[in-house]
């Protein structure tokens, strides 16, 4: 803006001394001077640091064309899409933030749409005021427009699979009515999804003294679902700085069936000893959800307050019928699992301006209640179960930030959690288990500018707590030959992590460093003699040290815009496993090979509101956690967008994802003794089997109100592991 000031300011005075002269010359003559509009141009960076984050403008960007918000997240520098799920590279899967309200459902993502949001932070380094267990944040702040009276969005997309049946229809109607402070708004969402014979390699090995049990196949799943989700509320502006509201969220499956089916044979040695195929059917009866978010955002005096209460219920009932075929003969298995969750969540945080910095101080209250019972027939060595979790955690802490004149920011902070779990086995009370955390989490940055740099180092520790489910102790009947349970002496995952992140002009780069103990993974060891296998949940006992870097590069170049991210992320992870086919009946496994990133996003703007894009996804062969990765995973994706009517409130969209059908991770699990072979083996955590289709987006909006609701929500870290 100085600058643009000076060049008018400069250009009015050569213009007025001109005029002078003219007038000197020619003084009986009356000249009149028009000065038309001077502009100057300039390609802001579209990523930058901004307190230690790394923010992106998606407004005015292609990518607010991308679609969902979680079409458009996987291209946001910083984070990468994993087997379909969102991370931030380095620490995994994140909590996201929606105008400072936590996502309480990650659905949210897909019906938010990536053309109502202006901007999205990624922190790397998470401070004291979140949960000990959060490795990451992303914080999506959405378009600020003003207006009056009635305003609307309608959005329907349709996803078809090219090689399987695989359908995902989608459509979602939201509308606002503002009147001076008073803000009503709420929506409706739907969702049909439609998959048919979507099949997937599987062999399994376990190794004995004297005999090699191989079970190899094939799964095949098939879905059909339908989904609606309804939102209310309603947003209050007291003055300019204060805020109150309420909001409710109610999730409701119309229909949620799965048929799972495993067709495989049983060797023994290499000698076919048995064949079996198994048929689940299972029936998702009511798994509703209901939510209830009150908040108030403001400022007294020179304090600042933000405090949010939150409910949250989840109930769900899955009858499983089995239907096995083996040499041996047939069987049916009928099981029903039955889950009821309530949580309630409280979060105050104050702050105030201290000396040269700023204070923040808060406490959270998280409570949970959920009872699980787990009835099965059919199968005689497997019995019913019947349990209950409660668990309470207060948490406490502090943070200050402090200007260093002539050097940076400096923040410290500290977190105190005190955790209640107890967890009782009403069907087997001698597996009930008690206990208590004490822990404090310090977390500390230092961020500095040197010229064109700018930097920040973090430090902090975080922790990882097991889902409710891994927590369980009953035996769930999968097959013949699998079965699965829980662990209800599962620890917490504790991580170091240590962060350099900056940017230069139109570079930025992050440095991550993870020191990982106790960490919770899947484990599968053999049950018996006869080739049955147990899949359980256990804490590592080797640590896990990963080591992370990418860098991005942004530029503009006439109706061309592109972005690219190149990176590296490798881990050092060992472990001696009990092997009988080796001599001292150990065998050293490591995961240790690097993964290759690099990312491409290109986007074309041309005349008369239409758009082209290029995008592109690389990850290379790799160790990921505990699994190898045997192939590597490209997704290249190419669309075309056209705006129509003069406000361009009408938006059709065309593309089409994974063109190569290479989008996909076959992947290898070495335990020793057990080993496992799996095609595609993140394909079902996606939600879309195949990212081989086409996508057919159409969005019409009237009006510019948005919703100025500002409730953050509390417990959500909770809400995720139920």
């Amino acid at each position: 803006m100085t600058l643009k000031l000076c060049i008018v300011a400069i250009a009015l005075m050569t213009a007025t001394a001109k005029a002078e002269a003219q007038t000197e010359k020619k003084d009986s003559v009356d000249y009149s001077l028009n000065l038309k509009d001077l502009v100057v141009k300039s390609n802001a960076p579209r990523t930058k640091m901004r307190n230690g984050a790394m923010v992106t403008r998606i407004v005015g960007s292609p990518l607010e064309s991308a679609g969902s918000a979680e079409d458009m997240l996987a291209r946001v520098p910083g984070m990468m899409r994993m087997g379909g799920q969102l991370q931030v590279i380095g620490k995994g899967a994140p909590i996201y933030y929606i105008n400072g309200r936590k996502v309480q459902d990650l659905e949210e993502l897909k019906r938010l749409k990536s053309y109502d949001i202006r901007e999205v932070e990624v922190i790397n380094s998470p401070g004291a005021a979140y949960d000990a267990s959060v490795n990451a944040v992303v914080r999506i702040k959405t378009r600020r427009q003003q207006g009056e009276g009635l305003s609307g969005r309608f959005d329907v997309r349709d996803d078809q699979a090219l090689k399987s049946g695989n359908n995902n229809l989608s459509s979602s109607l939201n509308l606002n009515y503002r009147h001076k402070g008073l803000d009503f708004f709420g929506g409706m969402t739907f969702q049909n999804d439609y998959l048919d014979g979507y099949r997937s390699l599987l062999e399994q090995t376990t190794y004995g003294t004297d005999v090699t049990h191989t079970q190899t196949g094939f799964t095949q799943s098939d879905e059909k679902f339908s989904r609606i989700h309804y939102n209310a509320g309603v947003n209050w502006q007291l003055d300019d700085d204060n805020f109150v509201g309420v909001k409710l969220e109610r999730g409701k499956w119309l229909k949620n069936n799965l048929i799972f089916t495993m067709e495989e044979d049983i060797l023994r040695n290499g000698v076919k000893e048995d064949y079996l195929k198994s048929v689940s059917d299972f029936d998702y009866k009511n798994p509703n959800t209901l939510q209830a978010n009150a908040y108030y955002n403001g400022k007294i005096g020179k304090w600042g307050f933000d405090a949010n209460v939150d409910y949250y219920s989840q109930c769900d009932k899955n009858d499983d019928h089995i239907s096995e075929q083996a040499m041996s003969g047939t069987r049916t298995v009928e099981s029903t699992t039955e889950n009821k969750s309530h949580l309630f969540a409280a979060r105050l945080i104050a702050d105030h301006p201290l000396w040269n910095g700023k204070l923040s101080i808060g406490g959270e209250l998280t409570t949970v209640c959920r009872d699980n019972n787990y009835r099965i027939s059919g199968v005689e060595n497997i019995s019913d179960r019947l349990s209950k979790v409660s668990e309470q955690n207060y948490a406490a802490f502090f943070e200050y930030g402090i200007m260093i004149p002539k050097a940076g920011m400096l923040t410290l902070g500290m977190r105190y959690e005190h955790v209640a779990f107890d967890f009782d086995d009403l069907s087997n009370p001698e597996q009930s288990v008690k206990r208590n955390h004490d822990d404090f989490f310090p977390s500390m940055s230092f961020g500095t500018r040197l010229g064109a740099l700018q930097m920040q180092l973090s430090y902090g520790v975080k922790t990882t707590r097991p889902m409710y489910s891994q927590l369980r102790s009953e035996v769930y009947y999968v097959s013949k030959y699998t079965l699965q349970t829980g662990n209800p002496l599962l620890k917490n995952e504790i991580r170091h992590t240590l962060d350099l992140s900056g940017r230069w002009k139109w570079l930025a780069f992050n440095v991550n460093y993870l020191h990982i103990k106790d960490a919770i993974y899947d484990w599968t060891t053999p049950y018996d003699d006869n080739g049955v296998v147990m899949i359980g949940m256990v804490n590592f006992d080797s640590p896990i040290d990963v080591l992370s870097a990418f860098l991005v590069a942004s530029q503009n170049v006439g109706v061309w815009t592109t972005s690219n991210t190149v990176g590296v992320q490798k881990q050092w992870l060992s472990f001696n496993l009990d092997d009988p086919r080796e001599a001292s009946g150990k065998r050293k496994v490591s995961y240790d090979k690097p993964m290759l990133i690099f990312n491409s996003d290109n986007a074309f703007r041309l005349k008369n509101d239409w758009q082209l894009e290029l995008n592109s996804e690389f990850y290379s062969k790799a160790h990921y956690r505990n699994v190898r990765l045997l192939q590597a995973y490209w997704n290249l994706t190419a669309a075309v967008q056209k705006s129509f009517l003069k406000d361009k409130s009408l938006v059709v969209r065309l593309s089409c994802s994974d063109i190569f059908n290479t989008a996909r991770h076959d992947a290898l699990l070495d335990l020793g003794n057990y080993t496992l072979l799996q095609g595609d083996v993140f394909g079902g955590e996606r939600g879309n089997y195949s990212f081989h289709r086409v996508s057919l987006s159409v969005r019409y909006a009237f009006n510019s109100t948005k919703s100025k609701y500002k409730g953050k929500g509390a417990g959500q870290d909770v809400i995720k592991r139920l």
